[in-house]
């Protein structure tokens, strides 16, 4: 699995290829959430247009929502997007990091990188306040 990370100015894509298994995908999402231009990205796009075939199953996209919750205590501002024509896989990345306990970032897939840049280009910054301090939740 390769999967290429592109920093532009107001986020990042991750472009994977080959065969990608859960722990790839985790591991680059990591990654992302480690470095520190991220606190101030707009978007995160994961293009899975590329890949062979997938270990994504519902259990890495557990796993991926935690990592989600815990980062957008810092950075709240963000989207995350998905390109896949995998519709197995649409539905269950909608229906896990959508789910009312797991949801933390705004998330969509889209069958291309075209129409998840045009969905993207669309919307309007978000202007969420932080709450690495714990302070709102209290």
């Amino acid at each position: 699995m390769a999967c290429e990370r592109v920093w532009e100015p107001e986020g990042v894509v991750a472009k994977y290829s080959g065969a990608v298994s859960g722990d790839d995908l985790l591991e680059c999402v990591r990654r992302i959430q480690a470095d520190a231009r991220f606190d101030d990205t707009r978007y995160v796009i994961h293009d899975l247009s590329s890949i062979e075939h997938h270990g994504i199953g519902e259990a890495t996209l557990t796993d991926l929502a935690v990592l989600h919750i815990g980062a957008a205590a810092s950075c709240p501002n963000c989207r995350v997007v998905f390109v896949s024509e995998d519709a197995a896989l649409a539905d269950n990345i909608e229906k896990i990091l959508l789910s009312p306990l797991m949801k933390s970032y705004e998330v969509k897939v889209w069958p291309s990188l075209l129409a998840a840049r045009d969905w993207l280009d669309a919307q309007p910054q978000l202007l969420r306040i932080s709450d690495i301090m714990g302070f709102l939740a209290r």
